[in-house]
């Protein structure tokens, strides 16, 4: 959708672009330019995944300093620039947690601090570029991670994941006390950028008062269905409620069923 509308569109990992066959996914979304592995020094992919996050933040914004372009002063004009979709993939928080940090004794809790230092310092490093006035950075993992080290995936805890979006170009400080899911991503961003999003048909404008405000999420065999009433998770192989919370138990069962059947037949249809 940005792509149509002038962006250029990019994807920056450290690790195999092909992996679970990546490439293709990003291909096929309208991505015009994949970094991983395989760009950067063979010196440099000392993880095993590829190359560490502080390598991998470090390409992103030396490519940013070098689109920019510049007047006569030598000072950037970031309104000159075309637009951009930059979307960074980290994993160095991931097994086996092996990182060129060291500030906490557990392994994993180290590897996430690691991740967060690298993120931190691209967030600085991004301030001091003309581009930051005018930029928004969506922050949001994929999942919980993997501690507390015994969390299971029949907790609704890990899958309660933080979305932040910071940058130049928000206007203040605000928490939105709502639930979504990562495919709502798209219609929030979209809506306000002022761009249609109805082609997302399954994302919804988590900042839209009138949207109904409900986390879908799945996992093998299963899926869950939050709202504030009820926060429900159904195993599929045992055919059972396994977590039921809230003042409503029970009320998001038949609408996650339902949400499940027609994510299913749109797969079909496509």
């Amino acid at each position: 959708s940005l792509q149509e509308v002038g962006y250029a569109t990019q994807y920056y990992y450290g690790g195999d672009a092909d992996f679970t066959n990546m490439r293709s996914y990003l291909v096929s979304g309208g991505y015009e330019t994949i970094i991983s592995d395989q760009d950067f020094p063979i010196g440099d992919r000392l993880s095993k995944w590829g190359v560490h996050d502080h390598l991998l933040f470090r390409r992103v914004i030396n490519d940013l300093q070098q689109a920019i372009p510049s007047d006569q002063s030598g000072r950037g004009k970031a309104a000159e620039q075309q637009p951009k979709l930059t979307v960074i993939q980290t994993s160095s928080s991931h097994e086996p947690f092996e990182v060129p940090y060291e500030r906490l004794n557990n392994p994993r809790l180290n590897a996430f601090a690691y991740s967060d230092s690298c993120i931190g310092h691209f967030i600085d490093e991004l301030r001091k570029l003309p581009l930051w006035k005018k930029s928004v950075v969506l922050l949001v993992p994929d999942h919980l991670g993997c501690y507390p080290e015994q969390i299971d995936n029949f907790s609704v805890n890990r899958y309660q994941i933080p979305l932040l979006m910071v940058g130049g170009a928000v206007k203040e400080p605000r928490r939105i006390a709502v639930y979504g899911s990562q495919q709502d991503i798209a219609a929030t961003l979209l809506a306000q950028l002022g761009l249609d999003h109805s082609a997302f048909r399954f994302s919804k404008d988590l900042l839209d008062p009138a949207a109904p405000h409900f986390a879908f999420f799945t996992m093998p065999d299963g899926f869950g269905m939050v709202t504030p009433d009820n926060a429900l998770i159904f195993d599929c192989q045992s055919d059972r409620v396994v977590v039921d919370e809230g003042s409503l138990p029970g009320r998001n069962l038949s609408l996650g069923k339902a949400y499940l059947q027609i994510l299913y037949d749109d797969i079909a249809q496509r």
